[in-house]
């Protein structure tokens, strides 16, 4: 019988680090995280074989982890303890991938996943991301330096990732800087939550944000990872205050203590500590926590730690551990006490109550804090407070009962008592420029000095990301090693407003269509020839591409209606409001428009009527979307679409050329445009789904060599008319050229326009009436001012979304 080895891996968050963990799997060993090489305790307690450095490395990775099956051990994860000696959790094979079954399949994760890491890997959330996602053989991304928004708005705007995991901390971090990720925010497909509160308000933003994600939070603990899972995409109200339900094996209940007690295949069966294995479940297999809850409707609700933990930024520290490090350094055996408080960014901040008598000035107390903290792992200098008391409040034989004290902080919090309260020391004073005024903001310093750094002053990997975005918006870039330069340096740098900005490329062609095709309607006065018409035809294109985008996943998941019903809820609505609306007011009902088939009778694009507006997009629009998505009522279409959506998208778009080609010679040879109907205009929409999944160069060129093709045999037909340009050069900008370069100036205008174009569609037609009859004659002033007026009831939409009665309506983008 051969014995497994404990091999040490010394935690960085790096690839090479989670590469030597799999390794260690593979070779049927067990993986002990140490701490650093000195990491007595734990190579002592674990009985070490032999110990691997892993490189500082950030980026990608990507390796199949295959399921092993066995009770057998796999990896030892220490967390420190209350007192004393800090714990081993003893995680089995099975444990582990029990936890990745039930969060994979709850997720619906697949291999087209790629995974921006936002955690270090070494803690139990991100390495449990690493599992989920190689798993299902995706990738995923370690960033150097930790957490960046702006790295992720880069990532999404160059198509690299389409998941994010991060903890509540961090979001909070993105959900103040939306503007990092803006409409990227819909190219996320995944998003796991670590187990920090978040309150309901926050997950209704991240849904916001990311619409079209899969959002899961977890709650647990190293011994019984992901216990709960909360799926906060689809939920509303109440039900997101609370951190979800348990799912396959899992159980949860509650002690008479309301104490939350565990059980299911993934609860660790023991614990290492000074070396000897000690169970961890009771005799009925249940594991007692240490946290509060309550249970309603099956759904967990956490209420807090019933010991005395800060769980900071997912960290944990226990006061009695900090608190000999504090007084090591000011010199001092007694006065102060250390506890939890809350805190927006972190979960939970540090709450350090010194007694009046306490002879320590304040900064040096704060000095010592931040130290201690960082040598125990936590880097949270803007997320300490302290306050004095008349004397700490303690139990007969001397211990101090923080909870008492966390109390007692509350309601003088809630008060506003500033005589009590000093927060973060002293008031921030009055900043002489905008780069020191960063500095007081983030940092909470009282004092900067020319000479003074981010790093100087203590500025730790929340502040970092909060100070980089800031220093990016007022100069315009980002200095390499920013934050070792001093503040006499960094106010030297001359700020740099770009002239040339970018925007995605669909993003600035659904503008210029929508532009154009109002200036097609706004009548004959502009152009005597019509050689513009056709940026309808590329609407059609682009509507294929983002159906691609937002609905595939969906598609090839769930009932094919049922995944595309609320989308056709958000296009079907405002069309029968609006037409329905104007029939009663011209009392000429047309039942063949409202019930969208209008376009088989007058399928002639100079027969269409374009008043109200031309419906006959919106109706094409449906039918396709019904044809396409009836397909995968097929299991094996399914399955095949599923393996390679590409082809798939290929082999639908050559049978849409030859149906258009066909149509065209039998029924309209003489017809110089594409007659609106969904036979011949099917293939346009299966073209953007072929420019979505073309994501190699090598499928471009296959892509660009048949479109190429179907072109020249569609143009033997007419020949290159004003609405085949549209197709073929619009079509090729998409697929080849990512990003639009524009000026700055213009990049808002461009990207609000795009956001409108549902709006500006539906309702363009109406305003140009309207102005002609107000007697606004001039053709271009009627053109800005109709535009506007669409633009401006599209703010006034989302003005109304915030109403209650609205809730459930979701106003699309064609």
């Amino acid at each position: 019988m051969i014995t497994s080895k404990r091999i040490g891996i010394i935690a960085e968050n790096s690839v090479s680090y989670v590469n030597s963990i799999f390794s260690v799997f593979a070779d049927g060993n067990i993986a002990v995280p140490l701490r650093s090489i000195d990491d007595k305790y734990r190579i002592d307690a674990a009985k070490i074989d032999q110990i691997i450095a892993p490189a500082k490395e950030g980026g990608w990775y990507q390796r199949r982890l295959i399921s092993r099956g066995t009770n057998d051990s796999a990896i030892i994860s220490f967390t420190s303890g209350t007192e004393g000696s800090p714990k081993g959790v003893i995680l089995t094979h099975n444990n582990l991938e029990e936890v990745v079954n039930r969060l994979n399949c709850l997720m619906q994760l697949d291999k087209s996943i790629n995974e921006y890491i936002g955690v270090p890997v070494y803690h139990s959330f991100g390495f449990g991301r690493c599992r989920a996602v190689s798993t299902v053989g995706g990738r995923f991304f370690i960033p150097s330096n930790g957490f960046n928004p702006s790295e992720i708005g880069k990532m999404l705007r160059n198509g690299e990732i389409n998941a994010i995991s991060a903890v509540p901390s961090l979001w909070r971090l993105l959900l103040q800087n939306k503007d990092a990720i803006g409409s990227l925010g819909e190219k996320v497909r995944w998003i796991e939550i670590g187990s920090q509160y978040m309150n309901r308000q926050e997950k209704e933003a991240m849904k916001n944000l990311f619409p079209e994600a899969i959002i899961v939070q977890h709650y647990g603990l190293t011994e019984a990872s992901r216990t709960t899972l909360l799926q906060i995409h689809q939920l509303e109200g109440d039900l997101l205050e609370s951190v979800g339900q348990p799912y396959g094996s899992v159980e949860v209940k509650l002690t008479s203590g309301n104490q939350i007690k565990i059980r299911g295949n993934h609860v660790a069966h023991s614990y290492l500590i000074d070396g000897q294995e000690v169970a961890l479940q009771d005799d009925d297999d249940w594991f007692l926590t240490k946290d509060l809850g309550r249970l309603e409707r099956g759904y967990l609700y956490y209420e807090g730690r019933a010991d005395d933990v800060i769980n900071c930024g997912g960290i944990k520290i226990y006061p009695e551990a900090l608190e000999p490090k504090v007084y090591a350094r000011i010199g001092c055996t007694r006065g102060l006490a250390i506890c939890r408080k809350p805190d927006l960014m972190r979960g939970d901040g540090l709450l350090v109550v010194l007694e009046m008598t306490l002879n320590v000035d304040r900064q040096q107390i704060r000095k010592a804090v931040v130290e201690a903290a960082q040598e125990l792992g936590v880097n949270a200098a803007n997320a300490i407070t302290i306050v004095d008391i008349d004397a700490l409040p303690e139990t007969a034989t001397g211990k101090i009962q923080r909870k008492q004290l966390v109390e007692w902080y509350a309601q003088i919090s809630s008060d506003e008592d500033q005589s009590i309260i000093t927060t973060n020391t002293i008031p921030i004073p009055t900043a002489n420029s905008p780069i020191q005024a960063i500095f007081y903001d983030i940092l909470n310093v009282s004092k900067v000095e020319p000479q003074d750094s981010f790093i100087s002053l203590y500025g730790d990997s929340l502040s970092y990301i909060q100070f980089s975005l800031r220093l990016e918006d007022y100069l315009g870039m980002i200095p390499k090693r920013w934050e070792h330069m001093t503040l006499m340096e960094l106010e030297a740098l001359i700020p740099e407003k770009p002239r040339i900005s970018s925007v995605e490329t669909d993003v600035f062609l659904r503008a210029v269509s929508i532009l154009f095709v109002v200036f097609n309607h706004i009548g004959q006065t502009l152009i005597e020839e019509k050689y513009f018409i056709g940026g309808s035809l590329l609407l059609l294109i682009l509507s294929g591409f983002n159906f691609a985008r937002f609905q595939s996943s969906k598609l090839l998941t769930d009932t094919p209606f049922k995944s595309i019903t609320p989308m056709f809820k958000s296009i079907i609505f405002p069309y029968l409001l609006i037409n329905l609306v104007y029939q009663l007011q011209s009392q000429n009902i047309k039942p063949f428009v409202l019930l969208m088939i209008d376009n088989f009778r007058n399928p002639i694009a100079t027969e269409v009527n374009a008043i109200p507006f031309p419906y006959w997009f919106i109706c094409v629009l449906v039918q396709v979307i019904v044809l396409f998505s009836s397909l995968f009522y097929i299991k094996q279409l399914r399955n095949f679409t599923n393996n390679s959506p590409w082809l798939f998208g290929i082999i639908l778009f050559i049978i849409g050329v030859c149906m258009n080609i066909l149509s065209m010679h039998l029924w309209f040879p003489k017809e110089i445009f594409f007659p609106r109907l969904p036979n011949i205009l099917f293939w346009l929409f299966t073209l953007g789904w072929c420019l979505y999944f073309s994501n190699s160069r090598l499928k471009k060129i296959v892509t660009t060599g048949i479109f190429l093709i179907a072109m020249s045999m569609i143009n033997i037909m007419g020949g290159l008319t004003s609405e085949k340009s549209w197709i073929l050069y619009g079509g090729l900008i998409l697929l080849w050229v990512p990003f639009i370069p524009v000026p700055s100036v213009i990049r808002s205008i461009v990207t609000i326009i795009s956001s409108a174009t549902f709006y500006i569609y539906m309702t363009h037609v109406f305003f140009i009436v309207l102005m002609s009859r107000i007697g606004v004659y001039n053709p271009y002033l009627n053109y800005l001012i109709s535009l506007s007026l669409c633009i401006l009831l599209m703010f006034l939409f989302q003005k109304l979304r915030d109403f209650s009665l609205f809730k459930n309506i979701h106003w699309s983008q064609v």
